[in-house]
């Protein structure tokens, strides 16, 4: 009998195995139907860039939920969350203003994208509202329960450039300094800022300043991005074919490599690096 049962046991534990090996695979982000869209007050005719499985940044594939469309994204980018972990999100698509519908459920979201703000850090010296040239991987302010409230993943683009004073201020050079030996520097030689509190001390000694743009589009830059985070990336949470987006050097290398490394880990192994 008891050998009857350690079999049955074991038996049970390779069914439940191979289960448990693709539970996270759910987690992987797949674009939203445009019923979902609406009915969380976005106009899915005014997504600025929505992924459509031929644009080499998304694959069609079968998906998991009633609320998902059948196009699944490879890319993937990081980002350090408000307290410096790093996060594998993916960009669906932005807009202005126009993105909200006209009712109680646009109102909403537009609360939702004002609330949830994600950080950008172009290049010192180029564009200082760059979406695209950026010194350092993002940060997405994900406190106040981003999974539970922030369905569909809308955040404000905020920009962070450090100020002329930061580099002449006696205080200023010290707290880049001790900044930039905690962190390491950035693309462009500046440190880089991982984490939320660090970014509110630079500016509320005047170091750094934030910018955002206006909300309809007239700068000629997209305030309001659709870009929803890998909940769990364990365990099939990043599928084999997604690629990395991530700031690199001149010559090819990485600018944190932990990333990459976290995200190949994640990839090939479904679990953090030296877990």
């Amino acid at each position: 009998m008891k050998k009857i049962l350690t079999y049955a046991l074991a038996l049970a534990a390779l069914v439940v195995l191979p289960l448990m090996a693709q539970a996270k695979t759910e987690d992987r982000l797949y674009d939203f139907t445009d019923a979902y869209y609406r009915q969380n007050g976005v106009n899915p005719a005014n997504i600025g860039g929505r992924r459509n499985g031929a644009d080499n940044a998304s694959v069609f594939d079968t998906p998991f939920f009633s609320y998902q469309r059948n196009v699944r994204t490879l890319l993937t980018l990081p980002a350090y969350n408000a307290s410096g972990s790093p996060v594998f999100f993916t960009v669906m698509g932005g807009g202005t203003d126009t993105l909200f519908t006209n009712d109680r459920a646009g109102i909403r979201a537009r609360q939702i994208a004002e609330t949830y703000i994600e950080y950008i850090f172009p290049v010192r010296g180029g564009n200082p509202l760059s979406l695209g040239v950026t010194r350092q991987s993002a940060m997405l302010d994900m406190r106040n329960g981003y999974f539970s409230n922030d369905p569909l993943g809308l955040w404000l683009h905020v920009w962070v450039n450090y100020t002329p004073r930061a580099f002449t201020d006696r205080e200023g050079k010290k707290i880049l300094g001790d900044l930039a030996r905690r962190n390491g520097l950035a693309l462009d030689g500046t440190p880089i800022i991982k984490t939320t509190s660090e970014l509110d001390n630079l500016v509320a000694k005047g170091f750094v300043d934030k910018r955002t743009v206006a909300r309809d589009g007239s700068e000629g830059v997209v305030p309001y991005a659709i870009c929803p985070v890998v909940k769990d990336p364990k365990d099939g949470g990043i599928a084999l074919d997604q690629f990395l987006a991530i700031t690199r050097k001149p010559d090819g290398t990485p600018v944190e490599p932990f990333f990459l490394d976290s995200f190949n880990s994640l990839k090939f192994t479904g679990d953090w690096p030296n877990n």
